[in-house]
C-alpha cells in the first residue's frame, strides 16, 4: 500500500462520515423548505418549486421515515 493510497483511505473514513452526514442534513433541510408551504409555514417559492414534486416523492417518503413518522403526515401524498 502506497502513502497516496494510506492517506486518501484515512480520509476518506475520517471525513467522510462527516460529510455524508452534513449532506444528509441538507438534504432534509431542502425537503422541510420544500414542503414547507404544507407544514403551515409560509413559502416564498412554491410555485417556482411545484415541478420538482414529482421528482422528490421518493425522497419525501424516505425523509419520513427518517423523522420517524410511520406514515405521510401530508394527507394528500399517500406514500406508504
Amino acid at each position: 500500500m502506497n502513502l497516496s493510497r494510506l492517506f486518501s483511505e484515512f480520509y476518506r473514513l475520517k471525513f467522510g462520515q462527516e460529510f455524508s452526514r452534513e449532506a444528509r442534513r441538507l438534504d432534509e433541510v431542502f425537503l422541510f423548505f420544500l414542503f414547507s408551504d404544507y407544514f403551515g409555514l409560509p413559502n416564498p417559492y412554491k410555485f417556482l418549486l411545484l415541478e420538482a414534486y414529482p421528482q422528490l416523492l421518493e425522497e419525501f417518503h424516505a425523509w419520513h421515515r427518517r423523522m420517524g413518522m410511520e406514515h405521510s403526515p401530508l394527507e394528500w401524498i399517500r406514500c406508504c
